[in-house]
Formats: C-alpha cells, sequence, structure tokens
C-alpha cells in the first residue's frame, strides 16, 4: 500500500483515538517550552491539526505541514494557521524563518532519510529557535523486540529509544537538549485497533499479542484486562533542543 492510500484510509478514524485527542498529553507537549504572541511556529506532520489548534491560542500564526490531503482535510477549523500537503524532507521554507517547530507522533513514519528531515527542521529555525519533539517508546528497552512485533502487523515504522531521538537531535546540530516523559495511562489497546484502519484479523491478532505477552511485557506496560479490553500505560517522551 502506498503512504496516499495508507493515510487515506487512516483519517478517517483518526480523530476517534483516544490519544490523539488526550488533554494531559496535549497540555504537557504544549507547556514543555514557552510560545508566544509573536512567533510563528511550523507544525510537521500536523495531521488533522490537534497540537497545531492548540498552539495557535499562544502564537502569532502556525503553518501545519503534512504529506496528507485527507489527514488534512479532517481538520475542522481555520483560525490563526495555514495548512500546507508537503513533505519536511522536501526544502520548501527559507532558511531562519520559524521561531518553534513542533513535531508530534510523526517522525517514526519518516523511514527513510529520517535525519534529513530533522536537518531541515534544524534549518528553518531562527537562532534560538527550538524544536519539540514527541515520540513513543518501549517502556523499557527489554520489550523493544515484542514492540517491533506488534507494529510490523500495523505499519512500516521506526522503534526508537530515547537515546535514539537524542543522537537524532544532536546530530542535526540541536543543543540543550531537555527530555520530558509522558506516561498515558490506561491506554486502550481496541480503541487503538477500532480506529487504525487495519482488517479485522490483523487486530484481532494484534490484541491477541497483547493478552499473550510475556509477563516481562505485561508488567513494564502495568498491563491489565478490564470488560473486555486491554489497558496498558503507554510511555511518550518530549524532547525540547534549541538551535
Amino acid at each position: 500500500m502506498d503512504q496516499e492510500q495508507f493515510w487515506k484510509i487512516r483519517a478517517e478514524k483518526y480523530n476517534k483515538l483516544n490519544w490523539v485527542n488526550e488533554q494531559s498529553y496535549i497540555e504537557t507537549f504544549v507547556s514543555s517550552t514557552e510560545f508566544n504572541k509573536n512567533e510563528s511556529v511550523l507544525d510537521v506532520g500536523t495531521g488533522t491539526g490537534v497540537i497545531a489548534k492548540r498552539i495557535a491560542l499562544m502564537v502569532r500564526e502556525v503553518i501545519g505541514l503534512d504529506i496528507s490531503q485527507d489527514m488534512l482535510e479532517h481538520s475542522n477549523w481555520k483560525d490563526n494557521k495555514y495548512f500546507i500537503k508537503r513533505d519536511i524532507r522536501e526544502p520548501f521554507f527559507h532558511n531562519n524563518i520559524f521561531d518553534k517547530v513542533t513535531a508530534r507522533m510523526v517522525f517514526h513514519h519518516i523511514i527513510e532519510r529520517t535525519q534529513n528531515a530533522m536537518d531541515e527542521c534544524y534549518r528553518i529555525l531562527k537562532d534560538g529557535g527550538k524544536m519539540i519533539l514527541s515520540e513513543g517508546v518501549p517502556p523499557t528497552p527489554e520489550v523493544k523486540e515484542d514492540y517491533e512485533n506488534i507494529f510490523k502487523l500495523k505499519e512500516e515504522r521506526i522503534t526508537f529509544l530515547e537515546k535514539d531521538l537524542i543522537e537524532l537531535m544532536k546530530n542535526s546540530g540541536f543543543k540543550n537538549v531537555e527530555i520530558i516523559t509522558h506516561i498515558l495511562k490506561n491506554f486502550s489497546v481496541k480503541n487503538w485497533l477500532e480506529n487504525s484502519g487495519l482488517s479485522q484479523n490483523n487486530q484481532d491478532k494484534i490484541f491477541e499479542m497483547h493478552v499473550t505477552a510475556s509477563e516481562i511485557f505485561k508488567r513494564d506496560y502495568n498491563m491489565k484486562i478490564v470488560n473486555g479490553d486491554c489497558l496498558i500505560d503507554v510511555k511518550n517522551l518530549i524532547l525540547v533542543g534549541e538551535k
């Protein structure tokens, strides 16, 4: 399946994913650095514009960038922003024009030329500007292989650990990289699967992989089965780096 079709399917139910609109995650992300009314912000991989919409309340303007027109069209707000269908790896903006660049849950989808994408984020930032990056990671390195095996049935992606994300940012030139950990408690595996665009067969396989996982996996994810759902604690990292 090509990327356009992949995101067309995902876009249909994307806004029904609990994690997408989880307020504690959104607020932790936007409070990780200071935004002000004079700033211009680029939101990379904006998707349906959830982060861009929240940031728009605090800054002069937000531009949302995404490779999927279908995702962009599922945004239902118009104020204080522009949406552009574009790949961050394709140079488009002038040097040193944004005060902040944000990217929540997008870099794991950038399978090829990942470092180039981060380099581009660095290039378009003003001196002293900041990059705010967030990614989900395995709760411990011990369950990375299980994490990867689950996602093989869902999508092609990069599995990052904390050290990988730090290296990605520092290799582009970012300094003073700070890390905030956000734990999304009682993450519903059923909600995630039902709104994933996956076939029912793959949904069932992934759910079963959780239920029959090792005791280490269950412990590290604080897993519990409640009313036929599998609830886990998901670890998200938010990194803030300065140009």
